[in-house]
């Protein structure tokens, strides 16, 4: 039997292992410091800025402060010292690692790089806690326009049937896959005979969710190339309207374009109840300044 006050698992003269917060499903380092700090906080005694600046072996006492509250970056060499503070080991040490590489990364490329290894990283069990599916479901046009095809009332789930109605866009293959990532990603659901779309559209994050649409336009952009060269005129709308205006003004234009995109899809919505949806159709609102002020 043990003694009164001790630990039943723990033996006398030894010590409590290291709270250590598990960082799979993390998609910005700055909020996993804080919550690793604010559990050290409440698990341990007396725990501040400087005992991790300790444990981690840095000079400056309120270096985890200053990268919480973004202050300041972790650089290259500092990464290492994080991982011994936060006593993280192996694929969390490396996960990490990635994760400060990703957020700090200059361009897209790099930041996908460094996704695609926190996936790698991430156990199975805790792969949904990245959202990755999201990301993928705007990486190519062709998931999107899936999802929409579904709710067709002629629809088939055929990749053969659907390849022609895409006007060989994509190729069987492509729709074969397609259709299987919707499904098992939860994008799409059974409802008796036929699919229908379900409403799994959430992001884990807004580093996710700026790379996932940055992705996804630069898809439309290539599509608008293709609609350029193989659809007849009748069967598409391109125009360009070049304008002056005051740079107050630019807020205002951003306004009117997001309004009319929220009047065609309230349109949009309101014509289907009137009438069986036929087509699947992509709308592109393009605004941009082609001059800079020179300074």
């Amino acid at each position: 039997m043990a003694k009164s006050g001790q630990n039943d698992h723990q033996k006398p003269g030894t010590q409590r292992e290291p709270v250590v917060l598990s960082i799979y499903g993390y998609m910005d380092y700055r909020n996993y410091l804080r919550d690793f700090y604010e559990l050290k906080k409440a698990s341990q005694r007396g725990y501040s800025y400087r005992a991790f600046s300790k444990a981690a072996g840095f000079s400056a006492p309120n270096t985890l402060k200053l990268v919480i509250e973004g202050e300041r970056n972790i650089g290259q060499a500092a990464i290492d010292q994080f991982v011994r503070g936060l006593n993280l080991k192996g694929s969390m040490a490396a996960y990490f690692a990635t994760l400060v590489q990703m957020n700090q990364a200059k361009n897209d490329g790099e930041k996908e790089a460094c996704f695609r290894i926190l996936q790698q990283l991430t156990p199975q069990a805790k792969r949904r806690d990245l959202h990755a599916d999201e990301v993928t479901y705007l990486s190519h046009w062709l998931y999107p326009v899936l999802r929409e095809m579904v709710s067709l009332p002629e629809f088939r789930e055929d990749p053969y049937w659907i390849s022609r109605r895409l006007v060989g866009a994509a190729s069987v293959n492509e729709v074969s896959q397609g259709l299987r990532f919707l499904i098992d990603a939860g994008f799409v659901v059974r409802n008796g005979d036929r699919l229908v779309p379900s409403d799994n559209m959430v992001f884990s994050s807004d580093e996710l969710r700026s790379l996932a649409i940055r992705n996804y336009h630069r898809q439309m952009l290539e599509l608008a190339k293709h609609a350029i060269d193989t659809l007849d005129i009748s069967e598409r709308e391109f125009g360009a309207l070049t304008v002056m205006l005051p740079e107050v003004a630019v807020p205002a234009l951003k306004e009117r374009i997001k309004q009319f995109r929220r009047d065609i899809h309230s349109w949009a919505v309101h014509t289907v109840t009137e009438a069986d949806p036929e087509s699947v159709v992509q709308i592109n609102v393009q605004m941009y300044p082609v001059t800079r002020k020179v300074t």
